[in-house]
């Protein structure tokens, strides 16, 4: 009798210590898709994440990771009709020799006009009560950051 109650005492545990596990993961996952929604309605920019991390069986976890912003010149539309035109005048008054001057001119005008990155680290923390959401803020970039918002509010 007392091999039984304790072979049960110990599945019993081992299911509690199992899903005391899943909700951290849960709580994670939560976290890092209510990361990238927020950013979403503020911004068109991409969110990598590259670290997550739960704490106190998954009430607080903190996500990292960073904002790629693509910076597209002013220019490029005008560098790139520019060039164009240009060579069509080369080719008619200055024959072949004229053309490859003017196209040499038109690749180094696109090489300038290249699109940048800029990429700015971010992250943000939430608050769990449970696998319900208690509280989710932004903890960088600066511009993102605001009082913490209450999901019960």
């Amino acid at each position: 009798m007392k091999i039984r109650i304790l072979s049960l005492v110990c599945v019993t545990t081992a299911a509690a210590l199992l899903a005391g596990c899943t909700a951290v993961y849960k709580n994670t996952d939560a976290c890092e898709q209510l990361m990238r929604s927020k950013l979403a309605e503020t911004s068109p920019d991409t969110l990598k994440i590259t670290h997550a991390a739960a704490g106190i069986y998954g009430s607080r976890v903190v996500v990292e990771g960073s904002i790629e912003h693509v910076l597209v010149p002013s220019s490029a539309p005008a560098a790139a009709s520019a060039p164009l035109a240009a060579s069509a005048v080369a080719v008619g008054v200055a024959g072949a020799s004229g053309a490859s001057d003017a196209s040499a001119t038109a690749a180094l005008s696109f090489k300038s006009a290249k699109t940048q990155k800029t990429v700015t680290p971010a992250a943000a923390e939430c608050t769990f009560h449970g696998p319900a959401l208690n509280v989710f803020s932004w903890l960088a970039p600066a511009n993102l950051v605001t009082p913490a918002t209450s999901a019960t509010e």
